[in-house]
């Protein structure tokens, strides 16, 4: 009977609002109407274009953290307002001009997640003592509360200070299902243009530790969604490759020359990026590795040396610069070392974008002589002399107080265009509502209270799907990703430490499971997280999966055209074809014996294509078993997705796939 009525209720209010209703309730024709009569409008959509021109000339944060390293975050807390303090030891006295508070983002929370936990009062001070006796408030926000920041650092430029201890107290929470907590990404301290909390002692009055996604380690540790402080002019250049080699633990280095001695006071290596090299494995931050200092070229006389260690789940740099202190030592050259490489067997290799040495304000190591033990064969991208050229392998290096005046000119552009884009919907509902008044019925209002009903009822709906989404993607980034990590970490160590073989061999096959199943986890939560739904994401993920896959390939990727329209996709097609193109490069890399992979993504009106080809081995497509080569998956999704896959290969000639499948969007 309810739905009998609500259709005898459309369909009257529908035969009395008519055609012309439609038209007038139209938003182009609404825009139209605005755009011709509202000199503010025609202002507000001025301004929004000079906006968006601007900002595409600065800098822009990560799109999320680096294997999900969140911060710190507190423990839950009963109270709202008792003080909370999270406390740096920068090692020795200091000078301090600059603090940046990074807010934590976490993707699976939505909404929610950006800016998680930033504290909305709270001070920050300097300290020669522990305590903080005889402490100098330089940041005071505790009389009213502060907006959240979102994605952007709380950037506070304040006067030079001297001082050894930071401290940072939240006095007014953030508010959570379970009482109130506060947390950080990142709380950087800057003296002149070198950060010098990072790595340093961190204590605080209560943490919750989660390794690897929450730990009071994760608030000075260099990794953060500032990335590395560049600006938008490209790169001509791509950094250092060394040559492969048999052993992971082969003595690789490369030498600075910095001209005449100087006092270094801190030396920074920047890893290759993601985006700009496909072979994430032989060209990898190096897994452990020694910087020396010395006065003479041979090295017999090191004045400082430092063993640095990382895993992939401990210190793995992601995209942003390693950072090492040194205790102010004079030196003429310096050396990295290489201890322990990533990579598959005779392929074992890494790769730097840049490596810096700071002498006070100055990089005292750019565009000086480099020399290295080896070099890969990779095209004229690559060479020492790229090693320090003030690029990264995407963008121009700038100094990183520089990079966070950008960074604060972007946020300042970006607050005022979501204002305008604000006004700019205002004034379209108060334009709609006047020609809805002049043009509507009984029979109109009518309808739009039934569709508003109705839209109402399916809004609700939509959201307990998102809630529940979001509630899975956050439990299996927690408490799944958590156990995972810890899984590897400790048959890491169980490895190291064991004398027998055979146990050294189980649990390295335990870390290799723990870390696939990581992985594999990772591509179901991208795949129900909100904000992954277009086709550009997709894109984005297929090029990080085929960094993963055939890291130790040498792979070319492209996309035609570059200039694509971007649309949301549905979850069953994003679904079956992630996991056809996943299943095509994991016969390439067990199967093939492949030196070379090209991938091309053709991007059609109606239709998304992948062909893969490799130079590999090949077989006889029609000889082959049909669940051989996980082609019978291949061909199953292909028909779920109303599509087709074709396989071209002949013995030693390689193998061609083409997979293509109608675009298909979400229902509304």
């Amino acid at each position: 009977m309810l739905y009998a009525g609500r259709s005898w209720l459309v369909g009257l209010a529908a035969s009395i609002s008519g055609a012309v209703g439609a038209e007038l309730a139209s938003p182009a024709f609404i825009q139209g109407v605005a755009r011709r009569f509202s000199p503010e409008f025609r202002r507000i959509e001025q301004r929004l274009a000079q906006l968006d021109f601007a900002s595409a000339k600065l800098p822009d944060l990560m799109s999320q953290p680096f294997a999900t390293r969140y911060g710190f975050r507190s423990e839950n807390l009963l109270s709202a307002d008792q003080p909370e303090w999270l406390q740096i030891d920068l090692g020795r006295r200091r000078s301090i001009d600059r603090i940046v508070a990074m807010p934590a983002f976490i993707p699976p929370l939505g909404e929610r997640g950006i800016g998680y936990g930033f504290p909305r009062r709270f001070k920050i001070e300097v300290s020669d003592d522990p305590e903080m006796i005889g402490a100098v408030t330089v940041v005071d926000r505790t009389t009213e509360d502060v907006a959240n920041p979102g994605r952007f650092p709380e950037d506070f430029r304040i006067k030079p200070t001297e001082g050894r201890y930071v401290r940072m107290t939240s006095t007014l929470h953030f508010p959570v299902e379970d009482g109130f907590i506060w947390a950080l990404e990142e709380l950087l301290v800057l003296s002149g243009n070198q950060p010098v909390s990072i790595w340093n002692p961190v204590t605080a009055s209560s943490t919750f530790e989660r390794y690897p996604n929450w730990s009071a380690l994760r608030v000075q540790d260099g990794q953060s969604t500032l990335g590395m402080p560049e600006r938008m002019e490209p790169s001509p250049t791509r950094g250092y490759l060394s040559g492969p080699s048999a052993e992971t633990e082969a003595r690789k280095w490369i030498r600075i020359d910095l001209g005449t001695e100087h006092l270094i006071e801190q030396i920074r290596l920047l890893p290759v990026g993601r985006e700009g090299f496909e072979m994430i494995e032989t060209g990898s931050f190096p897994r452990g590795y020694r910087l020396e200092l010395a006065t003479d070229p041979d090295f017999e006389e090191v004045v400082w040396e430092s063993t640095q260690k990382t895993t992939n789940v401990i210190g793995f740099p992601g995209d942003c610069a390693v950072v090492i202190d040194v205790p102010d030592k004079r030196a003429r050259y310096l050396r990295l070392v290489t201890l322990d490489l990533w990579g598959d067997p005779g392929k074992h290799g890494y790769g730097l974008a840049e490596i810096q040495a700071y002498s006070g304000n100055t990089n005292v190591a750019l565009r000086q002589a480099v020399t290295a033990s080896d070099e890969a064969d990779a095209g004229p991208d690559w060479s020492p002399a790229f090693v320090n050229d003030g690029f990264t392998s995407r963008h121009k290096l700038i100094e990183l107080p520089d990079y966070l005046d950008r960074i604060g000119e972007r946020r300042r552009l970006t607050e005022e265009r979501d204002k305008l884009i604000r006004e700019k919907a205002a004034r379209l509902r108060t334009t709609g509502l006047v020609l809805g008044y002049g043009g509507g019925t009984l029979g109109g209002l009518a309808l739009i209270s039934c569709g508003w009903l109705l839209i109402r009822q399916r809004s609700v709906r939509r959201r307990a799907v998102i809630r529940l989404r979001e509630q899975i993607a956050r439990d299996l980034h927690d408490d799944v990703g958590s156990n995972l990590g810890g899984i590897a970490l400790l048959s890491e160590m169980g490895g190291r430490h064991s004398a027998d073989p055979r146990a050294r061999e189980d649990f390295l096959a335990i870390r290799e499971a723990a870390e696939t199943s990581s992985q594999s986890m990772q591509d179901i939560v991208w795949l129900i997280e909100r904000g992954n739904e277009r086709l550009r994401e997709l894109i984005s993920r297929m090029r990080e999966t085929t960094d993963l896959i055939l890291g130790d390939h040498r792979v070319s990727l492209a996309t035609e055209p570059d200039d694509f329209r971007d649309r949301r996709l549905s979850l069953n097609f994003r679904r079956h074809f992630f996991f056809a193109f996943k299943e095509t490069l994991h016969n390439v890399r067990r199967h093939a014996g492949a030196q070379v992979v090209d991938i091309r993504i053709r991007v059609g009106r109606r239709d998304l294509c992948v062909e893969v080809s490799d130079d590999g081995r090949g077989f006889d497509p029609e000889k082959a078993s049909p669940h051989g080569h996980g082609l019978a998956n291949l061909r199953r999704r292909a028909e779920r997705l109303n599509g087709r896959v074709e396989i071209v290969s002949r013995p030693g000639e390689g193998t061609r796939v083409k997979l293509v499948a109608r675009l298909q969007t979400p229902r509304q």
